[in-house]
């Protein structure tokens, strides 16, 4: 299983922040935090001469003398890196969904990301930095930064854009971190439906801004928010089973399903894509997987597929499948012949088995939904595979079996002659060679 997550915050006292902004972010952080095991969340604090557990959060002394920003430069110590890899969270950020939806943009743990500048683009901001673990980089602004510096009147994301370069822009992995400030003079009335992480850099404060007199109802609700059970039970998993018509199995396909996950119901005269893709913007899962209506899911899939999505840190997830032959009444196990395809393998022959596919929502996000257009009939997911790897998507496999698929006679694939599906299957290999 992924082992722990670490987030660390930074409190100088005297400024402009104290203690309640560090338990209002930890207290959005903790409610809000989906799975089983909780984030380990350390505060770096110039108050604290020890070590102290305070469970939901724990204290670590902040040696340096440094106002402001300056602070910060303890996180860069080589004393840090027993904490790395960690993700380090300003106290002026409004944590609206899971920060675990930030942790699963993270395909690379090694590399230093950071958020751009909302105003200065092209030029890092270290409000929300992912420290990776022993990344030379961070010894190489220790070094200059040992050197000795002159504080007064020079800002630290100055000093760091002399000695480092990101490797990513969290805005380039995401769509959901929002400026409070998107303008001069303006600020967010209210939340974007996508919203994950808001940025409140510089005046007013949280604290402030939910007493001033800006009327932002959304900012006074953040600060009294006290409960999340609603969060809390938000599901992780949504099954999507798009259809036009039910052949015979809708019932078993339905009982599958268990009542861990948001099962969505989609009927419509289209073509599957079609009632899938119509379906998505009620998916509330992290975790989606569609699931056609004369199949079935097995009893340990759902388990099994997030486990190894989150063991593996993959876009994508599919494995074993039992084939059900209505003719025959005999069953089959199939497994893949190339369990982690890359773009090349896919093209020369499909392996995944389209019963078995899980994706994370963000993939839909990033590379758009599955093709409507008749051109890709009976290879829609073969398409929107070969898409999902040609943007850099990461494919994973799971041993386990995880569906039971119908072979029957009035499947679209034993409908389109064999000449067609040749046809439809190389227009889609040539599109993407």
């Amino acid at each position: 299983m992924e082992s722990r997550r670490t987030i660390v915050l930074v409190l100088r006292s005297g400024g402009d922040f104290s203690f309640c902004d560090v338990e209002l972010i930890a207290r959005h952080i903790n409610g809000k935090w989906e799975s089983e095991t909780k984030p380990r969340i350390i505060c770096l604090w110039d108050k604290a001469s020890e070590t102290y557990d305070l469970g939901n959060i724990e204290i670590l002394p902040l040696t340096n003398n440094y106002k402001g920003t300056w602070s910060r430069m303890q996180l860069y110590s080589p004393k840090m890196e027993q904490y790395r890899p960690f993700l380090y969270v300003d106290l002026d950020t409004a944590v609206i969904q899971s920060l675990e939806r930030i942790f699963d943009l993270i395909k690379e743990p090694d590399k230093f990301i950071v958020l751009e500048d909302f105003w200065q683009k092209g030029e890092l901001a270290t409000g929300l930095v992912w420290f990776p673990a022993n990344y030379k980089n961070i010894k190489v602004i220790w070094k200059e930064w040992n050197k000795g510096i002159q504080v007064q009147g020079f800002r630290m994301d100055t000093f760091l854009r002399k000695y480092i370069q990101p490797d990513f822009y969290w805005q380039q992995l995401t769509t959901t971190i929002y400026d409070f400030k998107p303008s001069p003079g303006n600020v967010l009335k209210e939340v974007p439906a996508d919203a994950n992480l808001i940025c409140f850099h510089g005046k007013p404060r949280i604290f402030q801004a939910a007493e001033s007199s800006l009327s932002l109802p959304w900012v006074v609700n953040y600060v009294n928010q006290t409960t999340f059970s609603k969060v809390i039970e938000k599901k992780k998993v949504t099954v999507i089973i798009p259809y036009k018509e039910d052949r015979g199995w809708l019932e078993d396909a339905i009982a599958s399903v268990p009542d861990s996950v948001q099962l969505i119901l989609s009927q419509g005269q289209g073509n599957w894509p079609q009632n899938f893709n119509r379906a998505l913007d009620q998916a509330e899962g992290i975790y989606i997987k569609y699931l056609h209506e004369d199949d079935m899911l097995t009893p340990n899939c759902i388990k099994d597929s997030v486990e190894a999505m989150e063991e593996q840190g993959v876009d994508i997830i599919h494995g074993n499948a039992i084939q059900l032959s209505q003719r025959t009444g005999n069953s089959l196990v199939w497994k893949p012949s190339i369990t982690n395809p890359t773009l090349q393998n896919l093209l020369k022959k499909n392996t995944i088995h389209s019963a078995t596919l899980m994706y994370r929502r963000e993939v839909f996000e990033k590379v758009g939904r599955f093709n409507e257009s008749d051109k890709v009939k009976a290879f829609e997911e073969y398409e929107f595979n070969l898409r999902c790897l040609q943007a850099g998507m990461k494919i994973g496999y799971c041993p386990s079996t995880l569906a039971y698929y119908r072979r029957h006679s009035k499947q679209q694939i034993r409908t389109t002659s064999k000449v067609q599906r040749n046809k439809y299957r190389m227009e889609i290999v040539n599109f993407y060679r």
